[in-house]
């Protein structure tokens, strides 16, 4: 089984409009909801490959009682735990020609006895998981110790974790050593104080990051090529050219398509070009997270995997 940890998650609905014009009234044609959040995503697109999964994080109020309706009427199991404190939401205005324009709430608060409960409820999981995602931003401060707790406690362990954050919640995750590392590259220079300027610097950070005892490194950079290293060697990985539809949870897809690799034992390179493949499935598509192993094939072709 492999859990995901969403600290920060968000009732994500898409309002269609015919125009969005500032300052006037606009009428909805039609209006969907889905549960947002990095870790939800991962586990949504493991669900879709066949993987046992379970989310947890935060949710709270009657909006989080949506997000588990939503997430059980997707077969998603989960273990949420409870706060005083309401979940997000984020409405996004689709309009004909593809333009989104979104609009997030500010993210709940959370309470340091409700950060104990979910470290329990975590450390309870962890006992049951081959894996743990840690993805997403973190709620505010009594949060953002958060993944550097669960990495520590999985460590002492031998459970593997993923780490995909950023601000505050990366730059204290990374402290305890993750399995496996995925910042993008604005997070990275961010986090470590290190601009990187081309391909060969992605690939010595890559590097850098497992000499520290990072199992798996990747530096991503949006759609373009990014760099990957483990003890074995180190990579610049191409995805295949797609036309971007919606390119929300493309990373997180990515993760879930290597986490499926690893799985099945294949080699880090083969795990690699099928998390590429699953990032661009996710991208040409305006639902998140949903491609079928049948989609993420249809594109391994197109990935270029260069050892370097």
């Amino acid at each position: 089984m492999i859990t995901t940890v969403t600290l920060n998650p968000m009732l994500d609905k898409t309002v269609a409009v015919d125009s969005l014009r500032r300052g006037a009234v606009s009428r909805a044609s039609g209006v969907s909801m889905v549960v947002g959040g990095k870790g939800v995503n991962v586990s949504r697109q493991l669900r879709r490959l066949g993987e046992e999964t379970v989310a947890t994080g935060f949710v709270g109020g009657e909006i989080g009682s949506i997000l588990e309706r939503l997430l059980d009427g997707e077969g998603i199991p989960h273990r949420f735990v409870r706060i005083a404190g309401m979940t997000r939401e984020g409405v996004t205005y689709l309009e004909p020609e593809g333009t989104m324009t979104s609009v997030f709430e500010p993210s709940h608060p959370v309470a340091p006895a409700e950060v104990g409960r979910l470290l329990e409820e975590c450390s309870t999981l962890a006992g049951k998981s081959d894996w743990i995602v840690c993805s997403g931003s973190s709620p505010g401060p009594a949060a953002d110790d958060v993944y550097r707790s669960i990495i520590a406690d999985c460590r002492s362990r031998g459970i593997p974790v993923v780490l995909d954050s950023y601000g505050n919640a990366l730059a204290r995750g990374v402290e305890s050593v993750p399995d496996f590392l995925k910042p993008n590259r604005e997070e990275f220079e961010q986090t470590f104080g290190t601009r990187l300027s081309g391909e060969s610097d992605m690939i010595a950070a890559a590097r850098r990051l497992v000499a520290r005892g990072v199992r798996y490194a990747l530096i991503t950079d949006g759609p373009r090529p990014f760099a990957a290293a483990c003890p074995d060697g180190a990579w610049i990985v191409t995805p295949p050219g797609v036309e971007s539809v919606n390119p929300t949870g493309s990373g997180d897809s990515m993760i879930g398509g290597i986490l499926y690799g690893l799985r099945q034992s294949w080699p880090f390179a083969d795990c690699l070009r099928f998390g590429a493949a699953a990032g661009a499935a996710n991208a040409r598509v305006r639902e998140v997270a949903q491609s079928s192993s049948d989609d993420i094939e249809s594109l391994l072709g197109g990935v270029t995997v260069k050892r370097v």
